[in-house]
């Protein structure tokens, strides 16, 4: 009761500017990250989670207005949108998606926008979800900044008319408050003009829920105030650690383990196919299915379980059992993806022992749905609250990089007969024993190669030598960039490698700046230097999109080649084997990506066992 008395109170208040928002500690952490990147240039990230009031709009939308704000505020400064929002999804499959779509990002800001979603939703899951997502981000990332937002539908009129909080909103205010996160109701602010008699709804949104452009004008009006107090108040502060671990919370259950499981760590009969091309982004691949009685079966240790999957006009329903019991219909087809293909979630089960180890069984109906074409099965993830076995952890590295490359279709292609040109004092070294110390240059993708620890198939080849590897990389860079200023000094000759390598998506096809980062390096040390071809990316992207599997005249691949031989470098064409591979794997490109640009775990070891194979005694 105290709590709608003192929400009651702040709605009661509005004729106080800003009364929509509640600062709580603010976002110092994420303004000083601005301010910081304006330097340093350091990729700042700013993430959207909701449904689709954020995924939506396109230039118009608060997430568009909202990012172009901050690069107008923080001109200069390297701000990076990350965005995880999906339409007609609440904060009960956010909080699953947390783990994978927001506190695996760094991110500096977090935008958490539910309100309208999880409408309908009893108080005790909004809030284990909320808190779920809360108790998740700070566990990656206490420095990181959270922001929750409440949007507007019609029928919260009548609590805003009432003096009263929306009761989703009362949901996450409870949490807000527990973990003191500032909130924005853009919802009241858009209620107090609409009451007043300033605005008709049906000009804010047509359809009662989803803003028009002028709507989406409103909420930038309504936060508005955040953006001037980050700038003025908080740019300037020192981040500080979110000290939550020892917050009490709300609810019994907090959904702070839940997690898009991977369908490939369950077992599945004949008839389930997985590494599919998917339909829809949020998925880079799913698991396809339209044999009846074919299961895929796991187990997990936890209180909830559920399924992500994608659904469309010729989708069946699935059929489930858990712990032993009898099976049961879930109805994954519905009327709204007769016409149209859209992710789903579903929870199976709720409430189980979370101390107990549970099996699951999944298996295509044999009924096809009325309205439906078929029966097909696309599973995107398994949702699971709580802890399920990794099929390939190990507790030593390179068994865990062998078991998984074991699950994949192997690289066939043999060591090419140059690969060691240019490279003689690295060979020696392998072979006779001493140390190698390699330092990779590059973008994230090196930063891929490098997570591929392909260097312990070098050690387990080479047993006299010790193999140290050093990354050093920065997302999106090139040697244009490392070529200016003396970067060669921090990013390679503080290192003093024997073997520099240099590759990556982000060259711009200069070679010429490469030529410049090599010869500043040999003005002052003189390592082995291994240049590579490009290797994963956008399929929009030219080493894609116009591959072939040798390289074309004057192509970059060409041309870096000739680079290698005029500057006494190693070369590696990595692109030709590496896409080739792809097309003959019986799978999507997705099945070997984290997101559209980088590789997952399979992906990094189709790297490393690339540099495995062509570099063998």
């Amino acid at each position: 009761m105290r709590f709608i008395f003192v929400a009651s109170l702040l709605f009661a208040l509005a004729s106080q500017a800003q009364d929509h928002i509640v600062w709580r500690g603010g976002c110092p952490n994420a303004f000083a990250r601005f301010t910081k990147s304006q330097e340093t240039k350091e990729y700042t990230k700013i993430r959207f989670i909701g449904g689709s009031i954020t995924e939506g709009g396109g230039a118009n939308g608060y997430r568009a207005l909202t990012m172009k704000r901050l690069r107008e505020d923080f001109a200069g400064a390297t701000l990076a949108e990350n965005n995880a929002a999906i339409g007609g999804t609440g904060s009960w499959l956010g909080a699953f998606r947390t783990g994978s779509d927001i506190y695996d990002a760094d991110a500096a800001l977090v935008f958490v926008e539910f309100a309208v979603n999880d409408g309908g939703g009893q108080e005790e899951d909004v809030i284990a979800s909320m808190e779920g997502i809360v108790r998740r981000i700070w566990s990656r990332r206490d420095t990181a900044d959270i922001v929750f937002l409440y949007t507007i539908a019609k029928n919260h009129l009548d609590s805003y008319k009432d003096g009263k909080l929306p009761p989703t909103v009362q949901f996450h205010e409870k949490v807000a408050e527990r973990y003191g996160i500032t909130s924005v109701n853009m919802g009241a602010f858009v209620a107090k003009k609409t009451l007043a008699g300033e605005l008709p709804f049906e000009d804010f949104a047509a359809d009662g829920v989803h803003p028009t452009e002028k709507g989406y004008a409103l909420y930038m009006e309504a936060l508005a105030p955040f953006f001037e107090k980050g700038k003025s108040e908080w740019a300037g502060l020192e981040p500080a650690k979110h000290e939550w671990r020892n917050t009490a919370s709300l609810s019994p259950a907090p959904m702070e383990k839940a997690i898009c499981m991977p369908y490939e760590w369950a077992k599945a009969d004949a008839g389930w196919t997985f590494g599919q091309q998917s339909a829809s982004e949020r998925f880079y691949h799913v698991a396809v299915c339209d044999t009846p009685g074919a299961e895929l079966a796991f187990t997990f240790k936890g209180s909830q379980v559920g399924v992500f999957t994608l659904i469309g006009p010729d989708s069946g329903n699935i059929e489930y059992a858990i712990d032993g019991g009898g099976w049961q219909l879930l109805k994954d087809f519905d009327r709204y993806c007769v016409n149209s293909t859209r992710p789903h979630a579903r929870p199976l089960a709720k409430g189980l022992d979370p101390a107990q180890e549970h099996a699951v069984k999944l298996r295509v109906a044999e009924a096809i749905p009325e309205q439906s074409k078929g029966r097909t099965v696309r599973l995107g993830f398994l949702l699971v609250d709580g802890d399920a076995p990794n099929p390939y952890a190990r507790a030593d590295k390179l068994e865990q990089i062998d078991a998984l490359y074991a699950a994949m279709k192997p690289h066939t292609f043999a060591p090419l007969p140059d690969r060691w040109k240019n490279l003689d004092k690295t060979r020696q070294r392998l072979a006779d024993g001493g140390d190698l110390k390699i330092v990779m240059l590059g973008d994230s993708i090196i930063g891929d190669t490098y997570s591929s620890h392909y260097w312990l198939t070098w050690q387990r080849m080479y047993p006299k030598c010790k193999i140290t590897p050093q990354l050093s990389n920065r997302g999106s860079t090139g040697c244009r960039w490392y070529k200016e200023e003396n970067r060669v000094e921090p990013y390679v000759l503080q290192y003093n490698p024997d073997l520099l390598i240099i590759g990556g998506i982000s060259q711009s096809d200069d070679t010429e700046a490469i030529r410049a980062v090599i010869r500043q390096v040999r003005e002052k040390q003189n390592p082995d230097i291994l240049l590579l071809t490009q290797v994963f990316g956008a399929t929009r992207d030219k080493h894609i999109s116009q591959w072939t599997f040798d390289p074309a005249p004057d192509t970059y691949r060409a041309r870096l080649r000739q680079l290698a031989d005029e500057e006494k470098c190693g070369f590696f064409d990595m692109t030709g084997i590496w896409w080739q591979y792809i097309l003959d794997s019986g799978t999507c490109y997705g099945w070997f990506m984290r997101d559209y640009v980088h590789a997952n775990e399979r992906g990094f070891q189709t790297i490393g066992r690339m540099l495995e194979i062509n570099y063998r005694p």
